[in-house]
């Protein structure tokens, strides 16, 4: 067998042990990692944004400064005058009932006597 010449090259190349490595290098398995990590930072300050607008409209409307006595007295008189409106109406309905029923009680005695009337006849 022939001596090889272990400095060489070519020798050195055909004796190393050689392993497989990944096609992706490592900086692009971090980047993916930082990606995802974004994203999902991303959609929690979202939520969090949603969330605190509603908790502030809740607050606004616990808090929110009493109304004027003013305000207080010109909602009360539109009530008032509404309600008067809605008796008066309800009255003039009622009244039209009740003159309704009348007439139509008048009208029935009326064709009572008129068909006594006709059967006399016949």
């Amino acid at each position: 067998m022939r001596k090889v010449d272990r400095n060489r090259a070519t020798h050195q190349l055909a004796r190393r042990t050689y392993s497989l490595t990944p096609k992706r290098g490592p900086v692009l398995l971090l980047g993916g990692i930082a990606a995802a990590c974004a994203i999902s930072a991303m959609a929690a300050a979202g939520f969090a944004l949603t969330s605190s607008r509603e908790h502030s409209r809740q607050v606004d409307a616990i808090c929110a400064p009493p109304p004027s006595e003013q305000a207080l007295r010109d909602e009360l008189t539109r009530a008032q005058l509404a309600f008067d409106h809605e008796a008066a109406t309800r009255a003039a309905l009622q009244k039209q009932a009740e003159d309704t029923t009348a007439e139509l009680s008048r009208l029935r005695t009326d064709l009572a006597f008129l068909k006594r009337q006709r059967d006399k006849t016949d």
